[in-house]
C-alpha cells in the first residue's frame, strides 16, 4: 500500500509540473496524449484507493461531480465593483483626486487588460484550494469550487505559509476555444453570442464535467486582504503580481506598471490598437494606485475603490439597414421599439436587433424603416440605434408612424403629460402577464434558475401558467408538462421545482423587488423590507410614513399605496401567503448584533486619519454594529467624525459644523 501512495504522490507532482510548464510558463515539454496517460493512471489508482484521493488532485480537473443548485456563502470580503472612465480627461481628473488626498506628486500604477469574463474568488486554506466564488452581488457568490477544480490554469495547490489566502481573478474563455465550442453546436439558436456568455454557461453548469470539457481559463490580478499583504511584505499592487506568478497563477502578459498618468494613457493607446490580436477578449484597462498603504488614506465610496478605475474602450459602431420597427409590451405595459436590423457583427456578437426606446426618440433622431443606421453597444448594454446615417439615405425610406393600440391585446395606448412613454394599461394583456413572470423569476428579483423566458413563455401559452400564483402550483401540473409537447425533461422539472422551493425561502426584499411596484428597484426594496420587517406593515403604511423614509421621494411612495391599494395585487400576497411563500425580513448574523439601545444607533459616521486597522474594517464594524451610515464626505448630516493619527483638514470642517469628534475605538 506503501508503493502504492508514493506512486500516486509522484504522479500528482509531475502533472502538477506539466500543468505549470503549459499554463504559466508557456513551455510544455510533453504532448497533450503524454500527459492524458498519466493522469488516466493517477484516476484509476485513486479510483482503486479513494483513501489517497486528495481535494488537490490533478483528477479533481475531469469533473464529474452533478449540482442540484449553487448555494450562496458570504464573501470575507466585498468583491466591489470599479468606477469608468472614458477618455484621457477622465484619466487626469482620476490622477489629480488621488494627488489631491494623498498629497503625493508622483504617483505610479499598475496597468492590466481588463477581461471580459467573470471575477473569481478562490479561498486556500493550509496552500489547499478550499473554495471559489462567483462575484454575485459583491456581498453574496455562488459557490462553484467543483467547476473552478477543472480549470487547469487554476492551481489546487500553493507554496504559501499563510494559513487562509484569498486570490481574485477573472474565469474567461478564450476566442479559440469559443470558437470550438460554437462549432460544435448544430443548432444555431443554441449558439453562444460572445465568449464571455460562454464561459457563464460553463462555469455555471451543473455538471462539472461538462465545464471540464470547455477548456476554461482564468488570469489572477489581486490579493484583498491587507493583512495578508502585512504578512507577505508587500507594499505595492505590482508585488502583489509578482507574487501570483511565484505561487503559480497564470498572469496577464499585458500588465505594466506606469510611472504617471501620461505613461498610462499612452499604454492604454498600445492595447487598444492590438486589443483583437489578444487571446481572449477585452473592453478596457483596469489602472490601480501601485502604493497599498495609500488605500486606506483614498477610502472608498459606497460602490467603489478611490485607488482603482477602469478606463472603458470606446463603444464599437456599427452601420447596417433598418428593416422593420417592432413595438414591444413590458410588465408595467410600456411600449419599447425595437429596431429589426440586417445581422452585423459588433463587439463579439451578431447583432439583428437594438433598442430604439420610444416614439419619440424615433421621431428626434429622424430615423426611418430602410435607412442605413449606427447602432453601438457596450459591454452589457442592450444594443442601440444612434441614428441614421444621412449620405446612405435613399429614396425608399418609411416615415414612421407610433402605433396608437396594445400590439398584443388591442387596448388604447395611453401617455401621460409629460412622460414620453405609451402605456397598454390592459392589466390583463399577455405581453403583461409574460413580463412580469419573466421579472418576478429573475435573478435580481426571486431568482428562481432554470424556469427561462422561452420556458415561461411555453408554460404560458398552454395556459400552464396565468399568473404569479402558478409558479407555486407547478408541482401539480408534472404529468401535463412532462407528456405535453414542450421538450421537457424530467430531471429539468425537478430543477424548476427545487429551484421554485428555494425561492419561497427569500428574504422580503426579493419579493418587493418581484411583484413589481413601479419605481421599486433592488436598493429600494432593500430599504423597505429593513424598514417595515414584513409584507403586512408594508401594505398598510401611510403615505405619511413612507416619504420621511430616506430614499423614498413622493413618487415612489405614492406608487407603493396604489399598489397595495388594487384589489388584485392584494390577492396576489395572500395567495402567496398561503403558497408558502417568506414574507418577513431575513436578518443576517451581523444585523443580529446591532446595538440598538448605543447612542450611536443609525446615526451618520465619516472616518479620517490612520489607525491599527484599515479603515475599511473600521467602517465594516461600525455598520455592523450600530447599523450605522458611513460616508466619506462630512455634511450637516454627519453626526460624528471618527478622528485617528495624522487626521486632515476634516477636523477643521466637522469643529465649523458642531459636528462631534470621537476618538475612542467605540467599533471594539
Amino acid at each position: 500500500m506503501l508503493d502504492i501512495l508514493k506512486r500516486i504522490i509522484r504522479l500528482k507532482k509531475q502533472l502538477d509540473q506539466w500543468a505549470r510548464e503549459y499554463y504559466d510558463l508557456d513551455k510544455p515539454t510533453i504532448s497533450d496524449a503524454e500527459y492524458d496517460l498519466v493522469l488516466k493512471e493517477l484516476i484509476k489508482l485513486e479510483n482503486e484507493h479513494p483513501e489517497y484521493a486528495t481535494d488537490d488532485s490533478p483528477s479533481k480537473r475531469v469533473g464529474g461531480h452533478v449540482a442540484t443548485h449553487f448555494p450562496k456563502v458570504k464573501h470575507d470580503l466585498p468583491m466591489l465593483s470599479l468606477s469608468n472612465q472614458f477618455n484621457e480627461e477622465d484619466l487626469r481628473k482620476f490622477d489629480n483626486d488621488i494627488k489631491k488626498i494623498t498629497r503625493e506628486i508622483d504617483i505610479n500604477y499598475n496597468v492590466e487588460p481588463k477581461i471580459d469574463g467573470l471575477s473569481i474568488s478562490l479561498i486556500y486554506i493550509d496552500g489547499v484550494l478550499r473554495q471559489a466564488l462567483t462575484r454575485g452581488d459583491g456581498e453574496f457568490g455562488e459557490n462553484v469550487t467543483n467547476n473552478v477544480r477543472t480549470i487547469k490554469s487554476v492551481p489546487l495547490k500553493i507554496n504559501t505559509q499563510i494559513h487562509k489566502l484569498e486570490v481574485r481573478g477573472e474565469i474567461f474563455l478564450s476566442f479559440n476555444e469559443f470558437s470550438k465550442i460554437n462549432s460544435s453546436i448544430e443548432d444555431d439558436e443554441q449558439k453562444f453570442a460572445n465568449p464571455r456568455n460562454a464561459a457563464a454557461g460553463s462555469l455555471r453548469n451543473l455538471d462539472s464535467s461538462i465545464t471540464a470539457q470547455r477548456n476554461l481559463d482564468m488570469i489572477a490580478y489581486y490579493i484583498p486582504d491587507e493583512s495578508v499583504l502585512k504578512q507577505l511584505k508587500i507594499h505595492k499592487q505590482s508585488e502583489v503580481i509578482a507574487e501570483l506568478k511565484r505561487l503559480g497563477f497564470k498572469i496577464a502578459n499585458e500588465v505594466r506598471l506606469c510611472r504617471n498618468i501620461e505613461e498610462v494613457i499612452s499604454y492604454i493607446k498600445t492595447i487598444s490598437s492590438k486589443r483583437d490580436l489578444l487571446e481572449y477578449p477585452v473592453d478596457g484597462i483596469v489602472i490601480k494606485e501601485d502604493e497599498i498603504k495609500l488605500y486606506d488614506i483614498l477610502g472608498r465610496t459606497a460602490k467603489f475603490p478611490r485607488w482603482a478605475t477602469a478606463f472603458k474602450f470606446p463603444p464599437e459602431i456599427a452601420e447596417t439597414k433598418l428593416l422593420s420597427i417592432i413595438p414591444t409590451v413590458g410588465r408595467t405595459g410600456r411600449i419599447t421599439y425595437v429596431a429589426n436590423l440586417q445581422p452585423v457583427q459588433l463587439g463579439g456578437s451578431i447583432i439583428s436587433s437594438a433598442t430604439l426606446h420610444n416614439s419619440d426618440y424615433i421621431h428626434d433622431n429622424d430615423i426611418r424603416i430602410n435607412d442605413v443606421v449606427n447602432i453601438f453597444k457596450a459591454a452589457e448594454i442592450i444594443p442601440k440605434v444612434i441614428g441614421p446615417v444621412l449620405s446612405k439615405r435613399s429614396n425608399g425610406v418609411i416615415s414612421f408612424t407610433p402605433i396608437l393600440n396594445c400590439p398584443i391585446c388591442g387596448s388604447l395606448l395611453e401617455k401621460q403629460i409629460g412622460e414620453v412613454d405609451q402605456y397598454c394599461t390592459n392589466t390583463s394583456c399577455p405581453a403583461r402577464i409574460v413580463q412580469s413572470l419573466i421579472h418576478f423569476t429573475s435573478k435580481k428579483a426571486m431568482n428562481i434558475e432554470d424556469l427561462s423566458e422561452k420556458n415561461i413563455q411555453k408554460l404560458y401559452d398552454a395556459k400552464i401558467i396565468n399568473s404569479i400564483q402558478d409558479i407555486y402550483r407547478l408541482e401539480n401540473k408534472k404529468a401535463l408538462i412532462l407528456n405535453g409537447n414542450f421538450k421537457i425533461k424530467e430531471k429539468m422539472f425537478n430543477n424548476f421545482i427545487n429551484n421554485i422551493n428555494l425561492s419561497k425561502k427569500n428574504s422580503l426584499e426579493k419579493l418587493i423587488f418581484a411583484i413589481g411596484i413601479r419605481h421599486i428597484g433592488e436598493t429600494t426594496a432593500k430599504v423597505l423590507a429593513k424598514t417595515f420587517r414584513n409584507i403586512d406593515n408594508l401594505a398598510t403604511t401611510s403615505l405619511e410614513q413612507l416619504i420621511k423614509i430616506n430614499d423614498i421621494g413622493e413618487v415612489v411612495a405614492v406608487s407603493i399605496v396604489d399598489f397595495f391599494q388594487n384589489a388584485a395585487n392584494i390577492q396576489l400576497i395572500k395567495d402567496l401567503k398561503e403558497l408558502g411563500v417568506n414574507m418577513e425580513y431575513i436578518s443576517n448574523t451581523d444585523e443580529l448584533k446591532i446595538d440598538t439601545n448605543s447612542e450611536y444607533y443609525r446615526k451618520s459616521f465619516v472616518i479620517t486619519g490612520s489607525f491599527d486597522i484599515p479603515r475599511y474594517e473600521i467602517k465594516k464594524k461600525i455598520e455592523q454594529k450600530f447599523d450605522a451610515n458611513v460616508s466619506d464626505t462630512i455634511s450637516r448630516a454627519t453626526n460624528y467624525l471618527i478622528v485617528g493619527e495624522a487626521a486632515g483638514s476634516k477636523i477643521e470642517k466637522a469643529n465649523k459644523l458642531g459636528i462631534k469628534i470621537i476618538r475612542e475605538k467605540i467599533w471594539e
